[in-house]
């Protein structure tokens, strides 16, 4: 209910900034229709998650399409907003004269631009492919993983959204599908009427399908939520491992959230000079420590790469990598920028992902 709460005040914030930003700058957005609509879409957006699941399920996403668009929207007005404040500032310095009732109507048109180039693109994914050769495996001894992760099924995305996902892996054919975590949005009642899990028991990995429990799998009855996704076919890693063919060792982690120390991630490393070892750990924090035990792969999630340009400044600076590829040492670390989004249908930074891996014996 706190991070409820917290976002609901972000929303009013960033809406009533906008409000003011507009009505001061152009004289139509003083009109009661104006204000209407932003009270509207600003009442929704503090609102929305808080709707109860005992409402239709197509109502609640409704209104929470018109949320994250809205956040998104808001958003964007107040970066230009800052930048058109910048501008005020230094043209007053020069006294010079700007039309700046034209620029805040550029500033509209530009956030809503923005707005729908991000929601184009936020359900326009890519596949990524990286090729890894290992002398842990024997020479002509090959496996085609596949990476997804934040898909956040929930409010917004669904049935049919899981469906093109399972569709888009399958013709990949993956030897085994690993999902580094946020395979739930928040929470279960949503899947679970809109039958968003039944899409990926269709999915095709003859070497097993596994997840590693992220942040977002805590929000709601974990273990329950753990129940349903291994009903599906789909076996949960939480500081476990298993190995494949006596060659593949897959190693999950719990969330950061829930254990932040390294202790399961080196009680988990027996054999790793036996075995090419893989550690799925949904938030990109335990790359170093994990090199330092002997796992040959690190893949992980959680980034979005800031989702909202230019957010991706801060990730940048709060993990060792958020997004891409990189060696440490021995160890070679992938960060996925996700396949889904949380909040705002709107992805202005790195586009979804889908990342495909091929490990071939050297």
């Amino acid at each position: 209910m706190r991070i409820i709460f917290f976002i609901g005040i972000v929303d009013l914030l960033l809406s009533t900034i906008g409000y003011l930003y507009y009505r001061h700058n152009l004289p139509w957005a003083r009109s009661s229709w104006f204000s209407g609509i932003y009270l509207a879409f600003t009442i929704n957006a503090i609102c929305s998650r808080s709707l109860s699941p005992q409402f239709p399920l197509a109502f609640v996403k409704l209104s929470a399409w018109a949320e994250g668009l809205w956040v998104a929207f808001s958003y964007y007005t107040l970066l230009f907003a800052l930048v058109h404040l910048v501008l005020w500032l230094l043209f007053k310095l020069l006294s010079f004269q700007l039309p700046w009732g034209k620029i805040t109507l550029i500033t509209l048109v530009a956030s809503f631009l923005t707005v729908a180039f991000g929601s184009l693109n936020a359900f326009s994914p890519v596949i990524r492919t990286e090729k890894l050769v290992t002398d842990k495996l024997a020479p002509g001894t090959s496996y085609r993983l596949v990476l997804i992760s934040d898909v956040h099924l929930g409010r917004i995305l669904g049935r049919s959204y899981a469906e093109k996902l399972t569709q888009r892996l399958n013709q990949l054919q993956p030897d085994t599908v690993l999902i580094a975590g946020d395979l739930i949005d928040e929470r279960i009642a949503y899947v679970e009427e809109d039958h968003s899990l039944a899409a990926l028991a269709q999915l095709k990995a003859p070497k097993g399908i596994y997840l590693a429990f992220g942040n977002h799998e805590y929000i709601d009855n974990p273990t329950r939520w753990q129940a349903l996704v291994e009903s599906q076919g789909i076996q949960v890693l939480r500081d476990t491992s298993t190995v494949i063919d006596g060659k593949l060792k897959i190693t999950g982690l719990n969330d950061f959230r829930a254990d932040a120390s390294t202790g399961a991630l080196k009680s988990l490393a027996w054999e790793n000079d036996k075995y090419y070892s893989v550690l799925i750990d949904h938030q990109p924090r335990r790359m170093l420590a994990a090199a330092a035990n002997g796992y040959d792969l690190y893949l992980s999630g959680h980034t979005h790469t800031g989702q909202l340009f230019p957010n991706r400044q801060i990730t940048k600076r709060m993990y060792l990598l958020d997004f891409g590829r990189r060696e440490f040492g021995k160890l070679t670390a992938i960060t996925s920028s996700g396949y889904g989004f949380w909040g705002p249908p709107v992805r202005t930074e790195a586009a979804p992902e889908i990342v495909l891996i091929e490990i071939k014996g050297k």
